[in-house]
Order: C-alpha cells, then sequence, then structure tokens
C-alpha cells in the first residue's frame, strides 16, 4: 500500500490543489491536522479532502475552532487568524471537524498531528532524544506526524533531514513528518508532502510550487493578519 502523507494544509486552496496531482500513484490520503487556521479557505480544503475521501486526525488548530478558549495558547497572530476562521466557518464545515478522532491507526502503524503521547496535538517531536523515547514506546512501527511544519525522519539511529525526490527506506520503527502543504517553515515556500510506500518500507518527499501570491492576496482581503501573507513567500 502506498500513502500520501499531508499535514499542516491551513486553509491553503491553491496549495492543496497544486499538491493534489502528484498523489496519483497512492491509495489513501492522510492528514495530519490543521486542516484550517491562519489561511483564507478553510471551507474550500474541508470540501476538498471530502472529496478526495482524504483519512484525517485533528490538529490543534481545528479543535480551537470546536473549543475557542484553546486560542488563549495561541500567539496573537494564529488566535486572530482562528478568530476569523471561527466565523467564516460553514456548520457542516464545523461537524467535519467536530467528527476527527486525535489519534488514528493504519494497521499496526499510526498517525497524530503532533504526537502519539497524549495529549497528541500540542506537542512538538523536535530534537533526537525526545523522538527515541517516543521511538521505545512505539516499538516496531511507523508514526506518520506533523505539526512542526518540517520535513523530518526520526528512527533510532537520529534525526534525518530528507531532499526531496529520492526514495529513502525506512527501518523497522520510525517517525515521518511530511512538512506543511500550506505554511512550510523550512525556508522553502513550495507546498510538502510524502509518500510512503509500506511494502518496501521507504518515503519519499516531495515539493510543489502553487500560485503564493493568489494566496497572499486573498489572505489580505480577507483581512487576516499580514504576517500570514508575508510569511509564504519566505517558507518561514
Amino acid at each position: 500500500m502506498k500513502l500520501a502523507l499531508l499535514s499542516d494544509i491551513h486553509s491553503n486552496l491553491e496549495a492543496l490543489e497544486a499538491v493534489l496531482p502528484a498523489l496519483s500513484e497512492v491509495d489513501r490520503i492522510l492528514v495530519l491536522g490543521d486542516i484550517v487556521g491562519y489561511g483564507p479557505d478553510p471551507n474550500a480544503v474541508i470540501a476538498r479532502l471530502r472529496a478526495v475521501r482524504a483519512r484525517a486526525v485533528l490538529g490543534n488548530h481545528d479543535a480551537a475552532m470546536l473549543a475557542p478558549s484553546l486560542l488563549d495558547w495561541f500567539n496573537p497572530h494564529a488566535a486572530a487568524a482562528g478568530r476569523w476562521t471561527q466565523a467564516a466557518l460553514t456548520p457542516e464545515s464545523r461537524r467535519y471537524l467536530a467528527s476527527l478522532p486525535k489519534f488514528g491507526r493504519l494497521g499496526p502503524h499510526r498517525y497524530v498531528h503532533g504526537s502519539p503521547r497524549k495529549p497528541y496535538m500540542w506537542e512538538y517531536i523536535l530534537d533526537d532524544l525526545q523522538a527515541l523515547e517516543i521511538l521505545v514506546r512505539l516499538g516496531p512501527r511507523f508514526c506518520f506526524f506533523g505539526h512542526t511544519h518540517l520535513p523530518r525522519i526520526f528512527t533510532a539511529e537520529g534525526e534525518e533531514i530528507p531532499d526531496p525526490g529520492e526514495w529513502i527506506t525506512l527501518p523497522a520503527a520510525a517517525l515521518v513528518n511530511p512538512g506543511s502543504v500550506g505554511q512550510p517553515r523550512d525556508g522553502n515556500p513550495e507546498a510538502a508532502y510524502a509518500i510512503v510506500d509500506l511494502a518496501t518500507p521507504a518515503v519519499r518527499f516531495g515539493r510543489v510550487p502553487y500560485d503564493v501570491a493568489t494566496t497572499q492576496a486573498k489572505i489580505r482581503s480577507a483581512g487576516l493578519p499580514e504576517v500570514e501573507a508575508a510569511r509564504l513567500a519566505l517558507g518561514r
């Protein structure tokens, strides 16, 4: 089975539409949370994911749409974007977010937004020792995660920053982060995704350019914080 890993779309329809054509070879699309927040098209992004029958888990920005008090934990720009998104969401989109689990299983493997350790969507996996502790608890399986907006692989050997395009063989236990579709933060503004071949097993990371200027114009037209437009061109 081949899986597409998408994460942190953040209401960026142009980025999502650019990535989807690259996924023709996959059997299933997994969305690792933060479908909404920051960007200008929450309802259209949700509708598109439903149309392609993506399987998704809840991210912290998604959860904040259902429990507004969570925005108190956000920085001021993210909280302002969250309040805008809450007002923009249709009842159907809100019901969709409310239906998402915090933790997903695919055979022996796991997929989450932030971390497989409770409460799932808040922990940022960023360093080798932290990742090793998680891997020891998980045992011989994969966990696919997002949240940091950084493409990464963590194994017992440490952290790997992958180059796009090449298949990378995976050991029996690994944490795989595809990076962010809608708001990359690794210095590359192109939309990020990954393909996992469970049969090999191996992972291939990909990047796709998209119409950043259109997304920026929508953000500004909506009155969302200017930083959310400016950062898209920088990948930061």
